[in-house]
Formats: structure tokens, sequence, C-alpha cells
């Protein structure tokens, strides 16, 4: 018979023969684990180590050794920064030229609040400034420009002499070394420098002439300077000319007293001049600065023919470039200025020969370059302008002051009385009389030299243009009062004015 479970259909062996069978564990590792790995979710935060220090504060308020700072400085002269002088001085040299930058402002803010530190650190200040002539950052020039001249500047001259020349002569070693700077931009601005020395102390000048003219005949004969913005040529032409200005005066003075020195008794030439109390009032009066000016005429007329040939090829109006030959043509005035009274002087001078400076050496030396002004001056007579007119004037200025040192048979009168007379010609029909009034009045002052020195049949119609000019003008012209000093010295000479009275 079949057992009840098995024929039910039930399996057999029991629950426990539905298990299976057990798998065999794996051997534990012996000895320690050296990484244990860890399994993170993606974008899960990693929870702090526990050896992390808590950063957070919790403090209402920050005290740092820093802010007693405050209270030590109570009483010295700061800027709205609270920085003092020595401070800011020292962030001059900083690398960063924003820093530098700041440092000038604060300085100029410091000084202006407080005028005594000025007065007291003033050659602290030139000793440090004066190295940022040559500042790579033109903001910082600029800066040290505005500085000197408004308050280091006018604060120095206060100051005894010589304290004066011991800090002018650290500050014209780097404007010195700044003119021979491989930037064009720190050449031009230390030409600025200059002519801000000059015109506040002139008296410097002397000890420095013959660098500061060599740098100028070096920077001048640069054909960039000619060829680039004309604005930077006319801030050196400006510079030089203060610089020679200053020259032709003092040449000027030394004539003045060497003829007062002629007019003396004997027995009062011992005794000494003004000059000689005066050390460097003569010292222009050297071979080597004059060889330097005759260098710079080669160059002022290569100047002047560059520019005219560049404003006659424009038909509109160049400003920059008429600037450019305007300041050029006033600087060849006064190189000839100082040439004349060079030349005037007397063969011995206190035991020194004059003879190699002489009339000669004007006809072989200076007129040789500025003949080519001539040929300038045809292109401009050819033009309609104004401004024409105006360039034309001042070469005929140029040739008036050279005409009574220069041979004629170099520079015949008779051709400089007919480029005169048409100028008198042309000034009836200027449309704009100011002018003329402005530019015609050295030409008017010139024109007894040259009816004296001229030939009679030239005369004729230098003064028929000359009395034409003035004919139809009004009593209040400012050419009336030149007018009648020209005609009162034509009619009655000085030498016989003094004999009349």
């Amino acid at each position: 018979a079949i057992p009840p479970t098995r024929a039910m259909g039930r399996p057999t062996g029991g629950a426990s023969a539905s298990k299976k069978p057990k798998a065999k564990s794996k051997p534990k590792q012996r000895g320690g684990v050296d990484f244990k790995k860890y399994k993170h979710k993606v974008g899960r935060k990693l929870p702090p180590p526990k050896n992390a220090t808590n950063t957070e504060i919790k403090s209402k308020m920050i005290v740092l050794p820093e802010q007693t700072m405050a209270s030590e400085r109570a009483g010295m002269a700061v800027n709205k920064r609270g920085l003092t002088l020595r401070e800011l001085l020292q962030q001059t040299v900083h690398y960063n030229p924003k820093v530098r930058r700041a440092a000038m402002n604060g300085i100029k803010d410091l000084v202006t609040k407080h005028p005594a530190e000025l007065k007291l650190h003033k050659v602290a200040m030139i000793e440090k400034l004066q190295e940022r002539i040559c500042d790579s950052d033109k903001v910082v020039r600029d800066s040290l420009y505005s500085l000197l001249q408004s308050l280091v500047f006018p604060s120095l001259k206060e100051d005894n002499a010589m304290s004066t020349r011991s800090t002018l002569s650290l500050l014209m070693a780097n404007v010195l070394n700044g003119m021979t700077h491989l930037s064009m931009d720190i050449q031009l601005m230390a030409f600025r420098f200059l002519e801000l020395v000059v015109l506040n102390f002139p008296s410097s000048f002397p000890r420095y002439a013959e660098q500061a003219f060599n740098n100028f005949v070096a920077v001048l004969s640069n054909d960039r300077i000619h060829l680039q913005d004309k604005s930077k040529l006319n801030s050196i032409l400006a510079g030089l000319a203060h610089c020679l200005s200053l020259v032709a005066r003092v040449t000027e003075n030394d004539d003045a007293s060497n003829r007062l020195v002629q007019n003396r008794p004997m027995g009062e030439l011992w005794k000494p001049t003004l000059d000689e109390d005066n050390p460097g009032s003569g010292a222009f009066a050297t071979s080597d600065v004059l060889m330097k000016l005759q260098n710079l005429i080669r160059i002022l007329v290569n100047s002047i023919e560059v520019s005219a040939s560049e404003i006659c090829a424009k038909p509109a109006n160049d400003a920059q470039s008429s600037e450019a030959l305007l300041s050029a043509l006033h600087c060849l005035h006064l190189i000839c200025t100082t040439f004349i009274h060079e030349a005037k002087k007397s063969q011995m001078e206190f035991g020194r020969s004059k003879t190699q400076f002489g009339s000669d050496w004007l006809n072989s030396s200076v007129l040789v370059y500025l003949k080519k002004l001539w040929g300038v001056k045809c292109l401009f007579h050819e033009k309609g302008d104004d401004r024409f007119f105006v360039f034309n004037l001042k070469i005929a200025e140029l040739f008036l002051c050279l005409s009574t040192c220069v041979d004629d048979t170099m520079f015949p009168a008779e051709e400089l009385c007919q480029f005169v007379s048409s100028l008198f010609a042309k000034s009836k029909v200027l449309r704009n009389k100011d002018l003329m009034e402005t530019h015609l009045s050295p030409l008017i002052t010139c024109i007894p030299g040259l009816i004296a020195s001229c030939a009679d049949d030239s005369k004729g119609y230098l003064l028929e243009a000359f009395t034409d000019a003035f004919r139809d003008s009004k009593v209040d012209c400012k050419l009336m009062l030149p007018y009648l000093d020209a005609v009162r010295e034509m009619l009655l000479p000085g030498e016989i004015r003094d004999m009349v009275y």
C-alpha cells in the first residue's frame, strides 16, 4: 500500500531537505587593515575630520594691534588716508605704479593741509622725489611736475642761495640723465623739468648750460622728433627758447658792462665789477657753448625747412606745424642775438682774445646755414594767407638783426630792402589787422638802421613802402608810436640828438 504522504504528492525528506547547503566562510585576514574603503554617495557633503578646528568667530568686535597706531599718531601731520610724509615717500619707490600714483597724490594733499611739513622737509622730499623724474609711469611724472611747480619750488625760493644750489644739483643730475633716456616720453618730460628749473632758478643754469645744449642738439637731431607728433617738438623748442633767452640776456648784460669798463678811467679798472662779484653771470661766453649754439643753427634751419614743406603741402591750416616753425625761428633769433653781442665785444677783454667769434666767423659759419631761409622766404611769398606773411616777417627780422655785423657781399643789402618793402606793401591788404599790430613792431624798429646802411638807389622805394603802409593809420593804432620813433631816428639820428640836446 502507498503511504499517505506520498500519495498526496508532498516531497520526501521534510523541512531539512528544502535547505540549500551553506557557503564556506572566508578565512579572516590576519593582521590590521592598511586602508579602509569608504563608499560615498555622489553629492553628499563630506563630514569634517575628527581633528578639525572650529574657526567660527562669534566675537562682536575684532581688536587688532594696528588700531593702536591711531592713538600713537595723535598730533602728527597725516593725509586723508592717515599716512605720514615718511610713509608716503617710501611708497613712491613701490613697484606698483598705482601705489606710486597714490603716494604722489597723498604727498600733495599732506603738504597742502600742513605747509609746515614742506618747510621742514622739502630738502628730504626733493632728494627722494628726484628719482621719479625718470619714472616709467606718465601719471607719476606729471604729478611730480605739478608738485614741484605749485608747492616745492615756490618754497625753495625762500631759502638762501647756498642751500638752494646744493639741492638743485641733485635734481639737475636726474634731469640731465633723463634727457638721454632711451624712452622718448621720458626725454621730453626731462626737458620740461629743465624748463621749470630755468624759469624758477635762472642763476643755476650756467653750470649746466653746456650739457643741456648738448642734449638739445642730440634730441633735435633725431628724425623721430620731426616725424612724430609735432606737439613733442613744440615742447622741446619751448624749453630751448627759455634757455636761449637767458643766454642772450646774460650776453647782452656782459656787452653793456664791457662798454662801461671801457669808459671808466684807468685808475678805477682795478675795482671789482658786478660780474666779478656774481660768479656764473658771464659763464655762457665760452667757446664750447657757442659751438653748441652753432650746431643748433644747422638743426633749426633743417627743422624750419621740414615744417615749411609740410605747411605748404597741406591745404588746411596745420596749427602744430605752424607753431613749430615760429618756435624754431624764435630760437634762431635768440642765437643770432647772442652771436652779435659776442662779435661786438672788444678785441681784448681782460687778456682774452675775442677774434675767434668775430664778424668773419659769422659770415663763414652762421650765414652759410641761414641763407637756406631765403628759399623758404620765396616759398612763403607765393602764398596769400596771412600766416605766411607772419612767417616772412620773422625771417626778415632775423636777417635785419644780422645786417649790422655781416658782410654785404655775403648777403646783399639791396635784396633785403626789396624783401622788407614787399612786406610793408603786403601789410596794407592784410585781413587781420590785429595780426599786423602784433608782429610788425620789431620790423619797424630796424628800419632806421637798414636805411642808413643801404645804397641811395634802394632807399627810395623802401621809404615809399614804409610811409605808404602807415598813411591811413589811426591815432589809436598800436604801431603809431614805433612808427614815429623810427621817423625821428631817421630825421634826427642819436648822435646828432645828443649834440643838439
